[in-house]
C-alpha cells in the first residue's frame, strides 16, 4: 500500500510541476486543479486564486460564522505541493484528480 500512496504521490507532484509552467499556454482546467487542491487541504468552502498577485483567498467556516483569510506565496508550486499530505484519507481525492486530468487528456 505504501509503494502505491508513493506512486500516487509522485505523480501528483509532477502534474502540479506541469501545470505550474507557465511558458506556454495551459488549460485554464490546470486553475480548477490547483483551488481544488487548496481548497481540500485547507477544508475551505471558497477559494479565489489570483496568480498575479500570488495570493489566495480561503472562505472558512469558524465557529459556525464565515471568515475569509488572505494567504501569500512566493511559488505556487511550491505552495500547492505545501498542499499534499501522505495521509490514508487524502489517496481517494488525489486518485481521482489524476484520473481526471489522465482520462480527459490535460496532460500532454
Amino acid at each position: 500500500m505504501q509503494h502505491s500512496n508513493n506512486t500516487i504521490l509522485k505523480s501528483l507532484n509532477d502534474l502540479i510541476e506541469y501545470s505550474t509552467d507557465f511558458r506556454f499556454q495551459r488549460s485554464a482546467s490546470f486553475q480548477q486543479l490547483h483551488i481544488a487542491l487548496i481548497k481540500h487541504f485547507f477544508n475551505a468552502s471558497s477559494v479565489v486564486l489570483d496568480i498575479d498577485t500570488n495570493s489566495v483567498c480561503l472562505g472558512i467556516d469558524v465557529l459556525n460564522k464565515g471568515a475569509e483569510v488572505t494567504i501569500e506565496f512566493d511559488n505556487l508550486e511550491k505552495f500547492l505541493k505545501s498542499c499534499i499530505r501522505n495521509k490514508p484519507s487524502n489517496m481517494a481525492f488525489y486518485k481521482n484528480i489524476l484520473h481526471y486530468y489522465a482520462s480527459n487528456a490535460a496532460v500532454a
